[in-house]
Formats: C-alpha cells, sequence, structure tokens
C-alpha cells in the first residue's frame, strides 16, 4: 500500500485514505488460510487492498461495485491498439445517429454559446434536458427533443435519452452511450468489466455537479430565480470535457494496476442474503455499511445504469406525471442502515450471523457530529449503541479511532454539521 491507490469514481466516504488501519485489522484478525468478505464493498478499493493478501469476497447490492471490485482486482490491460479500435468504433457508431439527433447539440450549442447574454436558457436545459420530460418551457427545446427521441431511442442511447442535458451535455452522453455500444455492453450480453468499470470513471469525472455525483443536478438558480453566472461558467467548463479522450485515459490507468495476488469473487446480492451462506473458510468480516439517512441507490444511480446496461425507466416526482428531478432508477435500493426505523435490527442481523459462526468482524463507522437545524443527528446510530449491540453477540468488543480521517461532504453547507476530531473508527468484535 506504498502506492497511491486507484480511486475508480468520486465517492462519499471513500475508504482510499483509511486502506492500511482497515487492512491491517481485519488480516490481524483472519486465522491464517482463511479468506475474507468485503460486505459492503461500494468502490472495490478496500476489496483489491485485502486481496493481495487472502481470497477475498466483494459484496455489495449495487451492480457498478461488482463491476469496479473486478477490474481492481484483475484488470484487462487493454493495449494502444485495443484502445483505439474501441474509440473508433465508437466514432462510428456516432456517425450513423440519423440527422434528427443533431437537433439537440444545435440546440445545446446555441443556448451554451449565448449563456453570456441569455442564461435562462442554459439553465433551462440542465433543468428540462432529460427527453423523459415532456414539459420543456422553451419550445425550441421541446422541438429538439422531439425530433430526436424516435432516433434515440432505436438507437439504444439510454444515457442521452434520460440523463443527457442534466447530467451531461448532449454531446457527452451520446459519447458514453457509443463507448457502451463500442464494448457491446448491454443488460443481456455484458461487457469485460474492465471496459465498463473505466466507462464508470468517466462519468464520474465528466457529470456536472459539485462533489461529482448523481443524488441532485446542479441548481443553477438562485433562490431568486435568478441563474447563477458563476455556476454556470463552471458546468460549462465541465460539459466541454471530451468522453472519448478522457476513456482512453481511464483504460491506461487500469491497464498499469497489477492484479492481486489472490481471488476476489464478487457478489451482487443485500448483505443479509451473503450472511445467510458463509461457509467454513471465511477468517473475517469486514462491513462499512451506509452511516447516514442518504441512500447510496440514489447518489450513484447513473452510474448503475451504466453498470448494468438496461433501460431502468425513470421515478416521477411525487404528485406530478413528470420525471423527478434527479432522474431516478425505478428499481432502487433502500438500505435498512439509512432507515431509522430498521438500522437498529439491522446491525443485530449482522452481529447475529457474524457472531453465531464465531467470525470476527470489523465495522467502519463514523461517531455522531453535533449536527445541524437542518439535520441535528448526523447518524443513525452512536458507537455506544453499536458496540452494545456488537457486545450481545462478541465477548469482545474494542473501538479503534483511525486518526486525521474526514469524510466527502455535501453540496449544502446546512447540511455539513462540525465533523468530530475521530471523524472514522473501527468497531472490532471477536467471538
Amino acid at each position: 500500500m506504498t502506492a497511491t491507490p486507484l480511486r475508480p469514481i468520486h465517492y462519499l466516504g471513500n475508504k482510499s485514505r483509511h486502506l492500511r488501519p482497515i487492512v491491517s485489522t481485519v488480516l490481524g484478525l483472519a486465522a491464517p488460510g482463511t479468506s475474507v468478505i468485503d460486505l459492503f464493498a461500494g468502490t472495490g478499493v478496500v476489496s483489491r487492498e485485502l486481496a493481495k493478501a487472502r481470497q477475498v469476497t466483494s459484496v455489495d447490492v449495487q451492480a457498478y461495485s461488482a463491476t469496479l471490485a473486478q477490474a481492481l482486482c484483475s484488470p484487462r490491460k487493454y493495449d494502444a491498439r485495443e484502445r483505439t479500435q474501441i474509440v473508433e468504433r465508437a466514432r462510428n457508431w456516432l456517425d450513423a445517429l440519423p440527422s434528427e439527433v443533431s437537433a439537440l447539440l444545435d440546440y445545446e450549442s446555441m443556448v451554451t454559446d449565448g449563456a453570456n447574454t441569455e442564461p435562462s436558457l442554459f439553465v433551462l436545459l440542465t433543468e428540462e434536458g432529460s427527453l423523459t420530460r415532456t414539459n420543456a418551457t422553451d419550445p425550441a427545446l421541446s422541438s429538439a427533443k422531439a425530433d430526436a427521441l424516435a432516433a434515440l431511442t432505436t438507437a439504444g442511447a439510454v444515457i442521452t435519452s434520460y440523463y443527457g442535458g442534466v447530467y451531461f451535455s448532449y454531446r457527452q452522453a451520446l459519447e458514453i452511450d457509443a463507448l457502451m455500444a463500442a464494448i457491446g455492453h448491454s443488460h443481456a450480453t455484458p461487457a469485460e468489466a474492465t471496459a465498463v468499470a473505466a466507462l464508470l470513471g468517466v462519468a464520474s469525472d465528466t457529470v456536472s455537479t459539485v462533489g461529482s455525483h448523481f443524488a441532485q443536478p446542479t441548481r443553477l438558480r438562485a433562490r431568486t430565480g435568478e441563474p447563477k453566472v458563476s455556476s454556470i461558467v463552471k458546468t460549462i467548463r465541465a460539459r466541454s470535457a471530451s468522453v472519448l479522450v478522457s476513456y482512453e485515459l481511464w483504460l491506461r490507468r487500469y491497464a498499469a494496476l497489477d492484479p492481486t495476488k489472490f481471488a476476489c469473487s464478487t457478489v451482487t446480492s443485500d448483505f443479509r442474503a451473503v450472511l445467510g451462506t458463509i461457509g467454513d473458510d471465511v477468517g473475517a468480516i469486514y462491513a462499512d455499511p451506509p452511516y447516514t439517512r442518504d441512500h447510496y441507490s440514489r447518489f450513484y444511480h447513473v452510474l448503475e445504469t451504466i453498470a448494468v446496461g438496461d433501460d431502468p425507466g425513470v421515478t416521477t416526482a411525487p404528485g406530478s406525471d413528470q420525471a423527478s428531478r434527479g432522474l431516478y432508477r425505478l428499481s432502487r435500493h433502500q438500505s435498512p442502515f439509512s432507515i431509522r426505523s430498521q438500522v437498529a435490527s439491522a446491525f443485530n442481523v449482522l452481529f447475529e450471523s457474524a457472531g453465531q459462526r464465531a467470525i470476527p468482524l470489523v465495522l467502519s463507522y463514523s461517531p455522531q457530529g453535533s449536527g445541524t437545524r437542518a439535520r441535528p443527528e448526523t447518524r443513525l446510530m452512536t458507537i455506544d449503541r453499536i458496540a452494545a449491540a456488537a457486545r450481545a453477540r462478541f465477548s469482545e468488543v474494542y473501538v479503534v479511532p483511525i486518526d486525521t480521517s474526514v469524510h466527502s461532504r455535501f453540496n449544502r453547507t446546512d447540511l455539513h454539521g462540525e465533523t468530530p476530531d475521530d471523524a472514522e473508527v473501527l468497531i472490532v468484535a471477536r467471538p
């Protein structure tokens, strides 16, 4: 762990900075020759480090996690010729699109070029650009979307149809769709993991939101309704980035990785189902469940759509027939660790399953901060409550602070709260 680990996507609460204490603690508990489970694997960075020393099962309910873990542990090294071929196939796909699609690109160029004098039209594009929304305020935008809709549907351009104009420029979204076609990735025929993981990295880098996540599109209006000029400038700059150029860069990043010494198998499933099938070879479990009310499926739903390669549909706004502002997938996982009425029982299931099998458990969590008026309680469980629940199932439970840990924060300052000095701890439970 001397080299800086590859951070495959921008991720809330990512563990890249805490790998050394996490991995050393987990491996210190696992008996020689046993395997380990990374139960809420997220970006897969912990799975990769563990797989350098033990066989690992990388578990997460989100499909993008399995893709990232596979690519990090067993990266395919695409050479220059292969990278060029993929990009060429993507360019050919773009060139073959019917002329009707150009209406979207022409409209976007017009409002982007005119944003200095008429910023409101660019703001409308980011608010109403999705082809799933039928109530565009600007008739020219409505016309451009109507012209392109049939052609994009025929081409299977899901990313452009749902998220173009909102999370990405139309050009960027089309290039993502083109790359999915170029690598042959769909729900029916998944592509090789590294090729998809590189695309996830591109999407995470390219999305034009503060924080590079997908919980909500960037708000380009002040509370008065006036356009926020500085935010518009930043968004336009982000939308000028080339997806195709970035994709080649990400393939090179994965090509520079060495495969892990031990196998890393991936499981896309709820943690409870996995805990019920643990084998005798498991020597330790590492668990990094959500800490807050914020469901990760809401922050990374666009990445999930890319990873699965499906047409997910989109939820509607409450009391409306229009698509939700975040354009969330119809099927979206709700973690019990992020639901106040369910979090205690979720921890009990975790501790009972590991305790019954006498498997050591290492749990990452963050202490309660001072909170804000909007969120007086920043965590759904305190460290003391979690430790008490663990002591009911394990003979020894202790808490290890991780020094100088800082969490990724939200865009809104009223949701930040004061971060305690020991912003991350490991709760270690031994049979």
